[in-house]
């Protein structure tokens, strides 16, 4: 009996010592099921570290809670590719199209009534930009903003507002309303529009700069400028008359510069004429101051060879050009009497001669 009762003893050992040690190695197997998922996890987290960013995309990397900047203190912009940094949530990746030109619009355009059915509808007045001009006009403006993220205020531009887009809307329009104060409704409508776009770039960019908006602003473009419906048809005629005093002015423009330039022309021809009757004359004077220094010349000439004596070739020179001048003033003369020089001369002759050839 006392064998039997040990070898079922021994027996009830065996047993256990199977049982504990089968479950000593379910035990290791979870645990190592275990370690196996919990690693897994750990990889699957640390590969949220991982971020890509695309071409046209740049990257600010927060970690916990701070910007990661350079050596030299700025913003460390993350460029195009894969990258790693600290897991979720210890690292936040912000991306920013910076080559992107983004616009703002404001302002929309006034609209009729529609008569019998609803498809247009009026413009919310909220949403009308109704500014008051200089001279105490309103007129509706529709104004386009183009701007983009500056690329050295990009830290201004994620942290340093709330919403910089809504903000850099009331600027513009805080921008517009002075400028169209400043403004006469000719110079904002027709005449200005070119400086009026100038002044307001100018100053919506000094506001962003000063607001710390991180963005920069490129151009402001004028869309339209009109008046309120209810007052176009009278404004659409003073245009008119506006443009039918600019045509009026420059067509008398135009005469004035052609009777000017008509004028100038006359005054040149007349000018030249008498440049050329000047040069006639002066050549006609040379030439006949020439001829009697020939004929001093010769008179002298024929003195020194003995021929005859100066006062009597000077005698006969003189009445040469005498009888030369008298054939020249009688060929002008109507009628020619030939009379004696010794006798009395009645000149009442002359004026019968004269009133007969009348």
């Amino acid at each position: 009996m006392k064998i039997a009762e040990c070898k079922v003893q021994s027996a009830g050992r065996g047993q256990r010592a199977v049982v504990h040690h089968r479950r000593a190695g379910r035990l290791s197997f979870h645990f190592a099921l275990c370690t196996l998922y919990l690693a897994l996890v750990l990889g699957v987290y640390l590969l949220t570290g991982f971020f890509v960013v695309r071409g046209n995309e740049t990257a600010v990397v927060r970690r916990f809670g701070a910007i990661v900047k350079n050596a030299n203190g700025e913003v460390r912009l993350w460029p195009s590719g894969w990258h790693y940094d600290c897991p979720w949530p210890f690292a936040t990746v912000d991306r920013i199209n910076l080559n992107e030109i983004r616009t703002l619009k404001i302002g929309d355009l006034e609209q009729d009534a529609p008569a019998t059915n609803n498809f247009l509808r009026n413009v919310d007045p909220a949403r009308q930009a109704q500014f008051l001009s200089g001279d105490k006009n309103i007129l509706n403006v529709q104004i386009s903003v183009s701007y983009r993220v500056s690329e050295s205020h990009v830290g201004e531009f994620l942290f340093a507002a709330v919403s910089p887009e809504r903000r850099l809307r009331t600027l513009a329009e805080s921008v517009l309303a002075d400028a169209m104060l400043l403004s006469g409704v000719d110079f904002a409508h027709t005449l200005g529009r070119n400086e009026l776009r100038e002044r307001m770039t100018a100053d919506l960019q000094r506001l962003a700069r000063e607001q710390r908006l991180g963005l920069t602003v490129d151009d402001v473009t004028i869309a339209n400028v009109s008046p309120p419906l209810r007052v176009k048809a009278e404004f659409i005629d003073v245009m008119n008359a506006r443009a039918d005093k600019e045509t009026a002015i420059n067509q008398a423009r135009a005469y004035s510069e052609q009777r000017e330039a008509e004028g100038r022309g006359v005054a040149r021809r007349t000018i030249d004429s008498a440049e050329v009757f000047r040069q006639q004359s002066v050549e006609a004077a040379k030439a006949e101051a020439e001829s009697f220094s020939k004929l001093i010349a010769q008179l002298r000439s024929e003195e020194q060879s003995g021929r005859r004596p100066y006062a009597e070739a000077r005698q006969l020179a003189m009445r040469r050009k005498y009888l030369d001048t008298l054939e020249e003033v009688l060929r002008k003369v109507a009628a020619k009497v030939v009379l004696d020089s010794g006798q009395a001369v009645d000149l009442t002759i002359l004026r019968e001669q004269q009133s007969s050839g009348k």
